[in-house]
């Protein structure tokens, strides 16, 4: 059985301590088993609270992050590839620290409109940068997923065949793929393909939501095809869904 999970901004616009309890006793009312923490600002997130209030309803933490233009570590610009590092590395503290096992998003490049392809000193310093994380997450049984996202937020990687890539270019590491439909619906030729291609072995989080993040089954997703292929995969981590307003 798969793992249901929920991303708090759902239900929440900030990650407060108030906000996230009051999300939680929500997120457990309703029945998910796990909710996605979106680390807004690292510094200010209180993890031994944070820590105790998914104790105390029971329900499992998964964090996701994503990077700005100043922390773009597919950047050419030394000066942002080492605010970035710095800055994922504090985040897979703080996704230690809140007793989770998954740190995914948008961690491999900024989640930007950009001008221009990838370039080669670019999606090396990415790599660089996420093998060393990697190591380190590693060593406290973390697992990076690397979320696939569309061109208009990146162009590190928009489609499965492109995370597989970046993969397999890092090497041997604990480094997974982070899928999402809302995504899909726009860079794949179907549901199928992308999931199959990434396989059981190096998928590490799903995303489910509409082609326009509304309410399920308004939209034209075709989670039949989604989910059959899941199962056919044998994919057995956590289908969080995923919605910016409640």
């Amino acid at each position: 059985m798969n793992k249901i999970g929920v991303h708090a901004l759902t239900f929440i616009g900030d990650i407060e301590n108030q906000s996230i309890e009051k999300c939680l006793s929500q997120v457990a009312k309703i029945g998910y088993d796990v909710m996605e923490l979106p680390l807004l600002n690292p510094d200010a997130l209180d993890t031994r609270f944070v820590s105790k209030a998914y104790e105390k309803f029971n329900i499992e933490p998964t964090v996701s992050l994503g990077l700005s233009y100043k922390t773009d570590i597919a950047s050419e610009d030394q000066d942002r590839v080492k605010l970035g590092r710095e800055l994922l590395f504090k985040a897979l503290e703080k996704t230690i620290d809140v007793g989770s096992s998954n740190l995914c998003g948008v961690i491999h490049s900024a989640l930007q409109k950009n001008d221009a392809p990838k370039t080669k000193l670019g999606y090396e310093n990415s790599l660089s940068v996420i093998r060393d994380l990697a190591k380190k997450a590693e060593q406290n049984n973390v697992t990076l997923s690397l979320e696939v996202v569309n061109r208009y937020e990146t162009n590190i990687m928009n489609t499965a065949e492109e995370a597989m890539d970046y993969i397999n270019d890092l090497g041997d590491t604990n480094v997974k793929v982070h899928l999402d439909t809302y995504h899909m619906n726009i860079e794949e030729n179907n549901y199928s393909e992308p999931i199959k291609k990434i396989g059981k072995d190096k998928l590490g989080m799903f995303h489910f939501g509409e082609n326009h993040r509304g309410y399920l089954g308004s939209g034209h997703i075709n989670f039949e095809e989604t989910f059959k292929s899941l199962k056919e995969i044998n994919y057995s981590g956590i289908i969080t869904f995923e919605s910016f307003s409640s």
